[in-house]
């Protein structure tokens, strides 16, 4: 549209007004598509774990709350996230060490990566943590942490920040004290396919120990060809209600058997992976992201992919599909 010098007059008059005209800019307040403003980027445990370690002598949880790295997707110029909605960030608690506790609107999972003889606290509730253990923190839980074993614990926190800030519904309530912990139910509450009712009126599962998804996904593998996109995927819900185990967040685990070339496929979800075993790449468009157990690397929504695996691989993923379906937007194509 030509600008000529009476459009000029007419948009100052209005902005001076506070109104802006719909029909300009239209393709970028309303794309054609999804435009993500954050880029695929991979992060290699390897050479982030110093770091971490060198983080344990320079603050304490007590004066940091939380002893974290976040992984910075770096095309997110000016706003800090892995991706848009999403934060993933690697969390380190060393032996002796308690994280006081606190709670938030934030929904937040846990994923182990390295160590044992920590735990985490949902309500007070004592949840144990091991290796490729995914753990729930829901959404205005009280939460800490404490380690009784004698080496470095790393996990990977998964949290909803962008989403709740750009609802504006943001909530965070400091620690009330030291960390409170009663024994883990939740391995009692469903280990026999029961569900006794708590002091809340509700059951509710807080930690789906990777032994038993990896049983799950080899099990899986036996019935039949993998899917040609995903390999053997599954998805991880709460058996209480049959939905996502959060409800702004969905979590997957997948297996990709060895010598596995997926085909390309793109969704509308911005997805967060962590290869849990193996090794192996996956092709962004024209961008090839390596990986190898415990590295994490972000797939941008609507971005066409595909995985490759070099070795028998397992891959944790968390991302904003869950509500994305809620909405009834999410797309897949194929």
């Amino acid at each position: 549209m030509a600008e000529g010098g009476a459009h000029a007059d007419f948009y100052a008059r209005i902005a001076a007004r506070k109104l802006l005209p719909l029909w300009i800019d239209t393709e970028r307040f309303v794309p054609a598509k999804p435009t993500p403003p954050y880029a695929a980027t991979v992060w290699h445990y390897d050479e982030i774990r110093p770091f971490l370690i060198e983080s344990g002598g320079v603050v304490t949880p007590e004066q940091a709350s939380r002893r974290v790295l976040v992984l910075q997707n770096p095309a997110l110029d000016g706003a800090q996230g892995t991706t848009r909605t999403l934060y993933a960030c690697l969390q380190l608690i060393l032996p002796g060490e308690t994280a006081p506790e606190h709670r938030h609107t934030l929904s937040a999972l846990r994923l182990i990566l390295e160590g044992e003889g920590a735990y985490t606290t949902v309500d007070g509730e004592r949840v144990p943590m091991g290796f490729g253990d995914f753990i729930i923190t829901p959404a205005w839980s009280w939460h800490g942490h404490g380690h009784d074993g004698d080496k470095p614990m790393v996990w990977l926190d998964g949290l909803d920040n962008g989403l709740m800030l750009a609802l504006d519904t943001t909530f965070f309530e400091p620690s009330r004290g030291k960390v409170n912990a009663r024994p883990e139910l939740s391995d009692a509450r469903y280990g026999a396919n029961m569900l006794p009712m708590d002091r809340h009126g509700g059951g509710r599962l807080l930690r789906w120990p990777f032994v038993a998804s990896r049983a799950a996904l080899a099990k899986t593998a036996q019935s039949g060809g993998p899917d040609p996109c995903d390999g053997y995927k599954s998805r991880y819900i709460d058996p209480a209600t049959g939905g996502d185990p959060l409800a702004t967040i969905a979590c997957f685990a997948q297996l990709l058997p060895t010598g596995f070339k997926g085909r390309p496929h793109r969704t509308t979800e911005g997805a967060v992976f962590v290869a849990l075993e193996g090794e192996g790449r996956t092709i962004v468009g024209g961008q090839t992201l390596a990986w190898r157990e415990r590295d994490v690397f972000v797939v941008p929504s609507w971005a066409e992919h595909r995985h490759e695996a070099s070795s028998d691989a397992v891959l944790f993923s968390f991302s904003d599909r869950g509500v994305q379906e809620k909405l009834g937007v999410f797309r897949e194509e194929r």
